[in-house]
């Protein structure tokens, strides 16, 4: 019984781990937010994607569904790409957190929670 007991709780982790994956679908990014813990989809989500090529940066904001609610998020772009969080709408506020490349996080902070916008800037050649 323990044995049984154990195997489906290791099934069960691996169904909630693998519930985060990176993108293959191949647009320069994508961000997909959850307002859930390991990427559940039940308290909302939002998916964002696009070529990312403006040097310039361009800003994306959360659905106010999504506002102060950010639970994981996936990002998947190369490492020309980065992405960097704010904690107000229009990019604006403290920045929370930053990375280039492929970036995940299944538990986000109480202070990432705050995340209202992000903004992804293309840093490689045209």
């Amino acid at each position: 019984m323990l044995a049984k007991s154990l195997f489906v709780a290791a099934v069960g982790l691996a169904a909630s781990v693998s519930a985060c994956s990176y993108s293959n679908r191949g647009d320069g990014f994508e961000m997909y937010v959850y307002g859930e813990t390991s990427c559940g989809t039940g308290n909302h989500y939002e998916q964002f994607y696009g070529s990312g090529l403006n040097p310039d940066c361009d800003c994306y904001n959360f659905a106010s569904a999504m506002n102060d609610n950010m639970k994981s998020f996936t990002f998947t772009a190369s490492t020309y790409h980065l992405v960097k969080l704010f904690e107000n709408a229009d990019c604006g506020g403290s920045s929370l957190g930053s990375s280039v490349g492929n970036w995940m996080d299944t538990s986000v902070s109480a202070s990432g929670q705050k995340t209202s916008s992000f903004q992804i800037c293309y840093t490689g050649p045209l």
